[in-house]
């Protein structure tokens, strides 16, 4: 099933699509997924299809990023500021302070119960679906805080959207990141080296999950190389997903 949170006249709701239209849901989706009747009509704006507490993230996640190996070794866990959550076709914003700033397309894990400890068997019952994450970086700053709260949570630099999907096999989906429709990224999530269930297991050894909770479970080569400038387009695709989008602008501020 496609879920979506959408804001409309000032009213915050979560819809189903039906036979592609949406219809509002009850309530959240966390508990249970209850469709009304009450069919979707106007405009409407996307919202992140996520409640989280936090936001984690993964590091060094897929082999075509790490490069051959005989073995890997734990991805790493971090965590990027509800600050940099925004949704389909917001605008990012260009720090004026910046030297390079880069793109990461990612699947991205949505939690629906609370789990702490949580064995990779178990973890298909904590997941309430799956959407398009994009871990927004910036380099180093005084070249001491790479991939540091500066590096990754600036306002903006998490899109994520526009839909949830209930029903997806995260196992083995194309990804890709496009800027001005030039292809920047592209793989696969069957190169992962923790699986999406993996890394649920994993982010729940360090932190106890909630409802609404986000994890972004890594990116494919050429991460770097996805520089991204003011007046870029950006779009990211993953099979079987409907594309995020989203334009970076300088901020003004």
């Amino acid at each position: 099933m496609k879920l979506a949170k959408i804001k409309q006249n000032g009213e915050i709701f979560w819809a189903a699509d039906v036979e592609n239209n949406f219809y509002k849901l009850q309530e959240t989706p966390y508990h249970e997924i209850a469709v009304t009747n009450e069919i979707v009509n106007g405009e409407f704006k996307y919202l992140p299809p996520c409640d989280p507490s936090k936001i984690i993230g993964l590091a060094y996640n897929y082999k075509s990023l790490v490069g051959k190996n005989d073995g890997f070794d734990e991805p790493l866990v971090f965590l990027k500021g509800l600050n940099a959550l925004v949704g389909h076709k917001d605008n990012v914003l260009y720090p004026t302070f910046a030297t390079k700033v880069w793109i990461e397309v990612e699947l991205a894990v949505v939690i629906k119960d609370i789990a702490k400890n949580i064995t990779v068997k178990d973890v298909a019952d904590v997941i309430l679906g799956y959407t398009i994450g994009n871990d927004i970086t910036t380099g180093n700053i005084h070249n001491r805080d790479h991939h540091l709260a500066r590096s990754k949570s600036l306002d903006t630099f998490c899109p994520v959207g526009p839909y949830l999907w209930t029903d997806i096999d995260p196992t083995h989906l194309e990804i890709k990141s496009m800027i001005n429709d030039q292809v920047t990224q592209e793989g696969n999530t069957a190169d992962m080296i923790l699986n999406a269930f993996e890394c649920v297991a994993c982010a729940s050894q360090y932190f106890t999950l909630l409802p609404g909770d986000i994890i972004l479970t890594g990116t494919t080569a050429n991460a770097m190389n996805s520089i991204v400038i003011p007046g870029d387009r950006v779009e990211l695709t993953i099979e079987n997903f409907e594309s995020l989008n989203n334009n970076i602008v300088e901020d003004m501020k």
